[in-house]
Formats: C-alpha cells, structure tokens, sequence
C-alpha cells in the first residue's frame, strides 16, 4: 500500500471536490496495489461532513498544516499582527528540527498537527491539488507556506493540472521559482499557463498540457451512445444555469449587475421564447460554513423576474457532492454555466454548455471544446449580447452537442494521459528531494504579517 497527500484541497467546493475525485481515479489508474489518500483541506470538518469514510473509505480529510501551524494578519489589531512573523519564525525552526526533540514538538505542535506531520514524513507521494489557487488575484502566503511545509520533509510536490499564473510581483517568483524547480511533475490545463512558467522552472520538460483532471470522470459510455444514436435525444424542457459572484469583474458593482441583468435576459428567453423551466444550480452552495454560496447570486436575479418567468423559474440551492450534480445535469437538455467545472461536469454527462468567462481558464476551455465563437465574458457581457448567442447556441443545439461531446472524449483521453506520467513517481520514492536549501525559506515566513509581498486584503487562495 502506498499514501498520497493532497493538499490545498477546498472540498467545500463541489468544483474542487471534483478535482480531488478525479486525482484519486486518475491515480488508482497509474498503480495497481491499494493507495490511501490524506487529504489536507481548509475546512476538514465540514469537508467529512460531506464525504464521509463510509462512502470514501480510502480519504481521510485533515487541517491544511499550512492554516495550523502559522498564523496571519486577519484583522487590525496591530500589536497581534506584529508578534506573528516571531511566532512564525518559531514554528519554521522547530518544523526544521521536527522529529529531533520530543519537548521541542509537544511544546509547538498539538497532537493532530504532530499526526499530520508523521503522515508528511511517510507520504509516498504529496500532490498539491489541481484548480486555479496560483494566482495573483489571490494572496498566496498560505501556499508558499504550504509548500515550506514539503520542503521540510524532503516532499516535491505534484503540481496536479492548474491554471496558473502570470507572476507579476518579484517575491512571488522569489518564492515559487524553487518550489517549482524541486516538483518532480507540473501538469497544467492549457499552454497559456506553460508560458507563465517561462524563466521559472529549470526544467521545462517536466510541465505537461494535459485536459482539466475532472474530465477523467466523464461517462464515456454515454457520450459513445449519443454520438452514435441516430436522432437527438428527446428533450426534457428542463435548462440548468449556474452564476456566481465574482469581485474583480469590470466596472466593479455596475459590471455585476450588467451581467445579473444578462443573466436574468436569459432566463426570460428560455422561459418565453423556447417554452423552458429553468432551473438555478451551481457547485458552490449549500455549505453554510463555506464562503461563496451562488444559490445568494440566483435568488437576486430570480427576485426581479417577471411574474410569468418566475413561475417556471426555480433555485436550487441545495448541496450536492459531484457524483449527485452529474446526476442531475443528465436532466437538463443543456446549462448556461459560469462556474467552470460546472461546465466541465455537463459535458462529463453528454450535456451541452453555454459557457461565461470569469477567468482565462474558461477561455482556453471553450477553444478546446469548439465553443469559442459562443462564449460570453463576465467582463463585457451585455443582455443584448447574451440574448444574441442563446439564439445561436440553441438554433444549433444538436450539432453542437455532437462536436461539443466528441471534443469531450478527446479531452478525457489527455486527463487520463496523466496517469502515465506519473507512474513512475509511484513505482519508486523519487519525489522525495533534500529539505535544506530552499532559498526565500525563512525569509519568506519571516515577512509574514510585514505585507510588503502581498496586499494582505487581497482574497486568500
């Protein structure tokens, strides 16, 4: 048996839980014997709470030792703020000195932490979960941190398929540079993240452009069926739309509101011009305890409907774990999507997509899916516009089904392509690098809390 760390997980998120699904799979595929995976979330309680070990036996959800052991800025209380790059200082020595000095680790480290610390210390292989966390809209202090972690116990993480930069700031590429030259394996969702990467990986022939990971969940039973049926399948009436709040759109409150505005132009059409029920759900709500919750974003815009729409209209705002969204997605004839893996999810069941762009991750996407001409931007959309492209998109349903899907199983096959890559790293230890000589290590924790690296207000990712 062997044990994989996933770390930065956000399971809260279906989207992300998605990812994590999809690794394991993608995994078990690259190795024969049995594996366990140690998953390190933000919020592990509520993230068990959700996918409880009788239903995943072989994941077991802990604290992201980067959110336990180290402490940062999160109010104005400046005395606080002042004594926590000591602290963390602190905790980076004793990490250093982990194992060498039993008072030394009771004294740091409360019994959970010292636990996930030993599963670091024994992990065959640490992946650093897929998504888009690398990014400079974020603040990315908890995953320098994180990656700190690793090095201490000799782990290069697996960077699983991410969009990530551009790297703009100099202590952003101080820091990741050697993080990223120590990662025995870097897969990334489109060439435009490869390019971020120029001047900051020594070896470049170790970042591979291989399909977002949950495309390896795909039913592709499915998807083989109805391309070969010989008529479209029968229409259920029923359309999904997904929305979220997004706070660096354009224009700022006025850009939300344009695009609420073109949200609820859409619903309107699909309700009175193509005789829909429209349905709102997304892969972010249901989880009081998480901080983005859409079902907010479809109320707003269901709240100002006209009275004839809103009767065919409803808000689902319930959770539902990725096996159960694509269960429900089959229902849709097909979904107006903004969150990207409910994009994805779609067309994982054979359900076309009329995608929005909040990020270039959905951009590259579309391209690769034959959607490009139809995709509608966060940033510009208007209702006029978005009227415009349902018109298209849903003149030309059927065809676009079977270019859309076909594209699906090209991009299943290039998820699944990451199993080859990385099984070699689980037929022997070779992730495993030294854990002294990491430049930017104790500088960069020592800066913590100084905020002359990061704008401490900007989101954490």
């Amino acid at each position: 048996m062997k044990t994989v760390i996933v770390e930065n997980t956000v399971c809260l998120n279906t989207g992300d839980a998605a990812i994590l699904l999809a690794i394991r799979h993608i995994l078990k595929t690259a190795y024969a014997g049995e594996l366990r995976f140690q998953v390190f979330d933000s919020q592990p309680e509520v993230a068990s709470r959700l996918y409880p070990r009788q239903a995943y036996p072989d994941i077991e959800i802990r604290k992201l030792l980067s959110e336990s052991i180290f402490k940062y800025p999160y109010d104005d209380n400046r005395l606080k703020n002042l004594a926590k790059p000591i602290y963390n200082r602190l905790a980076l020595s004793a990490l250093r000195h982990y194992g060498k000095s039993r008072a030394l680790d009771d004294a740091m480290f409360g019994a959970e932490d010292r636990r996930s610390l030993d599963m670091y210390r024994k992990a065959d292989l640490v992946v650093t979960t897929g998504g888009t966390y690398l990014v400079e809209n974020y603040n990315l202090e908890r995953r320098l941190n994180q990656f700190r972690i690793d090095a201490t116990f000799g782990k290069g993480p697996v960077f699983f398929t991410q969009s990530l930069g551009p790297f703009d700031k100099d202590y952003n590429r101080r820091e990741l540079k050697p993080v990223f030259d120590r990662s025995p394996l870097m897969l990334l969702r489109d060439e435009r993240s490869r390019g971020h990467l120029a001047g900051m990986v020594d070896d470049p022939g170790k970042c591979h452009v291989v399909a977002d990971s949950v495309f390896a969940l795909a039913d592709t039973a499915r998807i083989q069926a109805l391309l070969s049926a010989g008529t479209p399948p029968r229409p259920t009436g029923r359309v999904g739309i997904s929305v979220r709040h997004w706070n660096y759109v354009n224009d700022g409150a006025d850009g939300m509101r344009r695009y609420m505005d073109s949200i609820r132009d859409i619903a309107t059409a699909l309700v009175r011009d193509h005789g829909k029920q429209v349905t709102f759900v997304s892969t972010c709500q249901g989880v009081p305890e998480y901080a983005h919750d859409d079902s907010k974003t479809a109320r707003a815009i269901v709240a100002e409907l006209d009275a004839d729409v809103a009767a065919r209209v409803s808000v689902d705002a319930g959770f539902h774990t990725p096996e159960q969204l694509m269960e429900l997605i089959k229902g849709f004839d097909f979904v107006v999507a903004t969150r990207m893996h409910m994009m994805i999810m779609s067309l994982c069941v054979g359900t076309p997509v009329l995608p929005i762009a909040y990020e270039f991750k959905t951009r590259e996407l579309a391209k690769r899916v034959g959607l490009a001409d139809l995709l509608l931007d966060i940033d510009t959309v208007t209702p006029e516009e978005a009227n415009a492209k349902l018109a298209a998109f849903a003149g030309n349903l059927d065809r676009l089904r079977a270019t859309t899907i076909a594209a699906v199983l090209e991009e299943h096959v290039s998820a699944m392509s990451a199993a080859d890559l990385i099984r070699p790293l689980l037929a022997d230890t070779s992730t495993n690098v030294a854990g002294d000589g990491l430049p930017g290590f104790d500088k960069g924790a020592t800066g913590l809390g100084h905020g002359d690296h990061e704008a401490k207000r900007h989101r954490v990712a």
